[in-house]
């Protein structure tokens, strides 16, 4: 029986394998999982400890990578099938809910359906987020809102997906409701959309929409490469094209974001981001650095060269090899 149980394993272990890293990295983790790439792998990590050593790191990430974001992709559709409070949302002291008109903000059908599967693994992650510091949700056309309950306000926050985490809590307040958040008004409690939020629904309506664009760039970057790529795309294109300049910000739509118009499509590069790219590329590209040095020194026999127990790339040194 146990030896069935493990035949049995070992033939799932590669479709297992290729949805974990698909989960985690899209189209381009379903190309890194094929068996061709995977051969390559396991003949380095034969002849080298240290990517022996790496595989084995690598795949513990990817596992639990891929639990969460499983766990999460679980988590998105109950916290909508929960019915959460339209955001909006006036509630008198003896718990009646009076929503406000929903806002006409939502993609084709089709394309509705697509997104929300592509981004309900990250979007889950903010919702279980949310719910372990504490939060509440609200929805409202186009994010799904997890703030601090009352009396505390909202001053900031980050989307997760189709998710707003308000994890940012402002002073608690006694006044009418402020576009941080949401407060009293006499003896009914006003939940707002979220933070940063202008009181006037058309201009509400037309920043939903901004949002609305957003979360259709969080669907196709988690197609492409996973649920990483797009905050990583969008801190790279912020550090050379800040603010108005941002591509993604002016796809959404300027004017809707409540961006000022950019004053040219030029670079201006923040140069503290900058240098933390550079170095986090020195960091992770080091070693294959260290390898095209040595190649450059000796092109004949440094491309294969290696110490024992080392692949070329994990050969220490700046020196060619045997000199």
């Amino acid at each position: 029986m146990a030896r069935r149980v493990i035949r049995a394993i070992r033939r799932v272990r590669p479709f297992l394998r290729a949805v974990a890293c698909g989960v985690c990295f899209g189209l381009v983790g379903l190309i890194w999982s094929a068996p061709r790439f995977r051969l390559r792998r396991l003949r380095r990590a034969a002849t080298c400890r240290v990517c022996a050593a790496h595989m084995r790191v690598r795949n513990v990430a990817v596992l639990v990578g891929a639990v969460l974001l499983v766990a999460g992709a679980t988590a998105r559709p109950l916290e909508t099938a929960s019915a959460p409070i339209l955001c909006h949302s006036h509630i008198t002291a003896d718990g009646h809910v009076r929503p406000e008109p929903r806002l006409p903000i939502a993609p084709p059908t089709a394309w509705q359906i697509t997104r929300d599967f592509l981004v309900a693994p990250i979007s889950g992650v903010g919702v279980m987020a949310g719910r372990a510091i504490g939060m509440e949700s609200c929805s409202g056309p186009p994010l799904l809102v997890m703030f601090w309950p009352p009396p505390h306000t909202s001053s900031g926050g980050t989307t997760l997906g189709d998710v707003f985490v308000a994890w940012m809590p402002g002073e608690p307040t006694s006044g009418p409701s402020t576009v941080h958040g949401y407060g009293s008004e006499g003896m009914r409690l006003y939940i707002r959309y979220g933070p940063n939020i202008s009181q006037s629904r058309a201009e509400e309506a037309e920043l939903g929409l901004h949002e609305s664009r957003h979360v259709d760039q969080w669907a196709v970057a988690n197609l492409v490469a996973g649920p990483f790529a797009f905050p990583a795309a969008y801190f790279i294109d912020n550090s050379l094209f800040p603010g108005s300049r941002n591509h993604f910000e002016r796809d959404a739509g300027l004017s809707r974001g409540e961006y000022p118009p950019a004053p040219d499509n030029l670079p201006a590069p923040r140069w503290p981001d900058i240098l933390i790219i550079v170095a986090l590329g020195l960091l992770i590209f080091r070693r294959r650095l260290r390898w095209c040095l040595r190649v450059l020194q000796d092109p004949p026999g440094q491309r294969t060269a290696h110490a024992p127990d080392r692949c070329p790339v994990h050969t220490r040194g700046l020196r060619p090899v045997g000199q």
